[in-house]
């Protein structure tokens, strides 16, 4: 049942309950929620993740690999890590000056003998970059939208339950003056 008059909870009325109080607030809180901390939840989550995504995974480390044939073509983006970088062979040397070899991404027609840089775990095995530019911004806008959204869903969830916590206690109060008539 809805009413003509607007904002008729928040105006002085005899007939105005404490839930319709309780549920005035409670809306407008929703509404400060969802217009403020849910694109705040999202921006924080955004950024934590893009400035965490472009530090190493703990006990990473970086070394200089030399490629031993020259890099293929640049072919589709969607064979590539990126754009700018196709995989081919690279050899190197551990702490220890055994050879290592492997495959890793690199510029495209990079000829045979030029350096580049590859990433190894704690246990010196090679590792993917850890992260390309592109591939942590598009993660950083994904999971800032996904909390934004769980966010979103959380407040309209809470007000729904209090709405209907309300509306059962109209209920149960309705049901008690009207036992106390008859």
């Amino acid at each position: 049942m809805s009413t003509s008059v607007r904002f008729w909870r928040w105006r002085r009325n005899p007939l105005r309950r404490g839930s319709d109080r309780v549920q005035a607030w409670t809306f407008l809180l929703s509404i400060l929620l969802l217009a403020i901390g849910a694109p705040v939840v999202g921006v924080v989550t955004g950024m934590s993740v893009a400035a965490s995504a472009s530090r190493p995974p703990a006990g990473w480390h970086s070394v200089s690999a030399t490629l031993t044939a020259k890099a293929p073509p640049p072919t589709t983006p969607s064979e590539t890590n990126n754009v700018n970088r196709v995989e081919a062979a690279v050899q190197w040397h551990d702490a220890d000056g055994h050879r290592h070899s492997g495959f890793a991404w690199v510029r495209p027609n990079s000829p045979s003998g030029s350096r580049t840089t590859v990433w190894l775990d704690e246990k010196g095995d090679l590792r993917k970059d850890f992260m390309q530019p592109v591939q942590t911004q598009s993660r950083a806008l994904t999971l800032g939208a996904l909390a934004a959204t769980g966010t979103a869903v959380l407040v309209v969830t809470f007000y729904a339950l209090v709405r209907v916590r309300l509306a059962r206690r109209r209920a149960w109060q309705l049901d008690l003056e009207w036992s106390s008539i008859a």
